[in-house]
């Protein structure tokens, strides 16, 4: 039997690479400092709750695989991205790091020309030059961005039912806003984390 751990996650700025900067301005811009520095404490305690759960659940990291929200590459590619992302901070990452260098496996979860062309579009609205311009890539970015998050869906579960292998787990680590369990292959038992 081939099983699937689904752990619904929040990103942080420090998951989101050359865009957290600009992502932090942002929500400290929509929320003020201090609600943005409160909403940053119960996203900290979010993944506390989620490492707990993880370490609790008694996996065997030999038969372990992970696929991860917005990783496009396995092997040493793979494994130096989740090492630098933990070390600037990202508790995702982190988890993810301490469960790999106890043997479970990293794979391939996303597509690197979907996640690029997404990022073109967040890149823009995050750079805009003035008010006018920021609207603009928003109008831009809503135009597309149910039909990205449905390509990055299948492809992520066409990823996972290409590497899970019988008799292993998959600990899949996926934002709120993702829809990907429909297209689970059906011989995959999925259970979710709440």
């Amino acid at each position: 039997m081939r099983r699937l751990i689904v752990i619904r996650i929040v990103h942080t700025p420090s998951d989101m690479g050359s865009a957290s900067a600009g992502l932090e301005r942002s929500g400290i811009s929509a929320l003020g400092r201090r609600r943005w520095e409160e909403n940053q404490k119960r996203i900290e305690r979010f993944w506390q709750e989620v490492e707990k759960e993880v370490d609790g659940l008694g996996l065997d990291n030999a038969r372990l695989r992970i696929y991860q929200d917005g990783l496009p590459c396995a092997g040493p590619l793979g494994e130096r991205i989740v090492r630098e992302t933990a070390a600037k901070g990202s508790k995702n990452y982190q988890i993810v790091q301490k469960l790999m260098d106890k043997g479970a496996r990293i794979e391939a979860t996303e597509s690197a020309d979907l996640l690029r062309l997404e990022f073109g579009y967040i890149k823009a609205v995050l750079e805009a030059k003035s008010d006018e311009e920021r609207r603009e890539g928003e109008a831009r970015y809503d135009l597309v961005k149910d039909h990205l998050l449905e390509e990055r869906d299948s492809f992520i579960a066409r990823s996972i039912d290409a590497t899970l292998e019988e008799g292993e787990t998959g600990l899949l680590f996926i934002g709120a806003s993702h829809n990907v369990l429909p297209k689970i292959a059906k011989d995959i038992e999925v259970k979710c984390l709440d």
